[in-house]
């Protein structure tokens, strides 16, 4: 659909389509802000639905067959806007303009004044007059006129006019009062307000590739424009000789053009997803070579218990005769320990390597089998059509695969030609953490090394935030977000111990202590090695780690 010059004089086929949504109660405002169609359904004892397309993928005006199956949420300005102001009222007028199509709602409860021919009802600020029976009415500003036959214009000083017969619209007989006055050649549609009703929001649609859709309230004060720059909409509009099936060829135009986008979005996330789960494959993988080590470790643990009284008190590291090979074997030293103590370092970490295989392992064949279930879906989503039939269904088994919400977002507003991405041609910033879930969803923040605790404590983690780290032994910190004032739930305390003591210096053990307090508590002394907090008002959980419970915390790994 293509803009040609034309004007309203075009429009008399969709304004008498109009008319009868007149009187009509808005039922429903929507809009596609990324292929430009905006709808608002209304309802007299039929459902009408009046569609506008602003650009930049549809253009065009006419009544829809429906509404549009792709459509923006209630949280997008344009559609908060518009059922803020016009949902739940009644269309008080439209007019079909050259450069546009006005919808008029009507507004709050009109005030009685009185003249010299009895009461009248008068919208506020808007001199919009509906008059007591055999009074006659008028309504300026909406490009309307009309008196009972014989009882001649409303009285002066109450805003009124009364066209002439043959001379179409009165004009609003002062500017500013928030309705425009008509233009030549415009086509109103209007039939006499209803008794008491005054002029409300106004919503003004110039249908254009480069269009826009502006809300005013009845002062004529703009509360929303969209696009947010505003529009260039041409000298004058194309109106459909045939606003049905015009209506038609809107709304399946712009469900083509948005599932094309649904898809692409939808096909980006499916492979991000694939690339997380591939990197976890590795890193599992990575895990379980180290179980060769633990040969290595227990040998390094017995000649250190054996040989502990040749190293020197203090020393920062020894050198062990090796039995076996007849050589040397250099290992690292805590100065501050005794050597002897330390041998049970190598036996602790031999045992953790060797407790935590079973739970590698079914991490392991559980992310395969997700890598294979995604694998089939990236196939089937670069198979599939752009419609949106075919791609919800998709969407669907990506959600249940572990793709979130917002990473299936659609690709959202269009960007001026030439215009980059937000951060294009930049890596995402590293995060300081790897992100969890528990069951009931809530989030779990684990650390990801020495430097990347600080930061977490320090700059991630609010002050009423949950704090949690094993006890007496080395590693992650772990943050738990809360709700100011909020108590963390039971089941989330005890998958945020067993995270922590997963990545500690006891992983392996049955049993673990954790430390937890309120982020608050926490304090990281001047010159402290990184990592290396200290904290107050400590409270204790003994965690027994259930590999079930395990295994279902580190499937849920978002990585950083």
């Amino acid at each position: 659909m293509e803009d040609h010059p034309g004007g309203a004089a075009q429009g008399g086929a969709l304004a008498e389509a109009l008319a009868r949504c007149v009187g009509a109660r808005i039922d429903a405002a929507h809009a596609n802000p990324a292929t430009g169609l905006v709808a608002l359904a209304v309802y007299d004892g039929t459902r009408r639905v009046l569609g506008a397309g602003i650009g930049p993928r549809v253009v065009g005006a006419g009544i829809l067959p429906r509404l549009p199956r792709l459509r923006a949420g209630a949280s997008h300005p344009l559609v908060a806007a518009m059922r803020a102001h016009l949902v739940g009222r009644r269309v008080l007028a439209i007019e079909v303009r050259s450069d546009g199509i006005v919808i008029v709602a009507e507004g709050g409860d009109a005030v009685m004044v009185e003249n010299d021919r009895g009461s009248a009802k008068v919208a506020p600020r808007l001199g919009l007059a509906a008059a007591e029976p055999g009074l006659g009415l008028a309504a300026p500003g909406l490009g309307l006129a009309a008196a009972e036959p014989g009882l001649g214009p409303a009285a002066p000083g109450l805003g009124l006019a009364a066209a002439e017969p043959g001379l179409g619209p009165a004009a609003v007989p002062e500017p500013g009062l928030g309705l425009v006055a008509p233009e030549p050649g415009s086509v109103p549609v209007a039939p006499p307000p209803r008794l008491g009703s005054s002029p409300g929001a106004r919503l003004e649609l110039a249908p254009g590739r480069r269009g826009e859709a502006r809300l005013l309230d009845a002062a004529g004060h703009l509360i929303l424009r969209w696009p947010p720059q505003g529009g260039a909409p041409p000298a004058a509009i194309a109106y459909p000789a045939d606003p049905l099936a015009a209506g038609a060829a809107l709304v399946e135009a712009s469900d083509d053009a948005a599932a094309g986008q649904e898809k692409a979005a939808l096909a980006r996330a499916v492979k991000a997803r694939r690339a997380a789960l591939e990197r976890r494959a590795e890193a599992v993988r990575g895990d379980l070579g180290r179980l060769g080590s633990v040969a290595r470790l227990q040998k390094t643990g017995q000649l250190l218990l054996a040989q502990a009284a040749r190293v020197p008190r203090g020393a920062a590291k020894a050198l062990l005769d090796d039995w076996e090979t007849g050589g040397k074997i250099e290992v690292a030293l805590d100065p501050s320990r005794p050597a002897k103590a330390q041998a049970e370092v190598f036996f602790a970490k031999a045992r953790r390597y060797q407790r935590g295989e079973a739970v590698m392992r079914a991490r392991l064949a559980d992310t395969e089998r997700a890598l294979s279930a995604i694998a089939a879906l990236d196939a089937d989503v670069a198979a599939a059509e752009a419609r949106p039939e075919s791609i919800e269904p998709l969407a669907q088994r990506a959600r249940s695969l572990g793709v979130s919400r917002a990473e299936l977002a659609g690709a959202g507003e269009p960007r001026p030609p030439g215009a980059r991405a937000p951060g294009a041609g930049r890596p995402a910033p590293r995060r300081p953490f790897h992100a969890y879930r528990s069951a009931s969803g809530a989030a779990i923040l684990v650390g990801r090394g020495a430097e990347d605790n600080d930061a977490l404590t320090t700059k991630h983690a609010r002050p009423h935030d949950l704090w949690l780290h094993a006890k007496g032994v080395t590693g992650s910190h772990v943050v738990v977000p809360l709700a100011k004032g909020a108590s963390c739930p039971a089941d989330v305390l005890v998958d945020a111990a067993t995270l922590a003591a997963h990545f500690s210096d006891a992983r392996g053990e049955a049993v673990c202590e954790v430390s937890y307090v309120q982020r608050r508590y926490v304090r990281k002394p001047r010159g402290a090695a990184p990592g290396a907090v200290v904290f107050d008002r400590e409270k204790v959980i003994a965690v027994r780690i259930e590999g079930d419970r395990l295994s279902r915390l580190l499937a849920t790994k978002e990585e950083g």
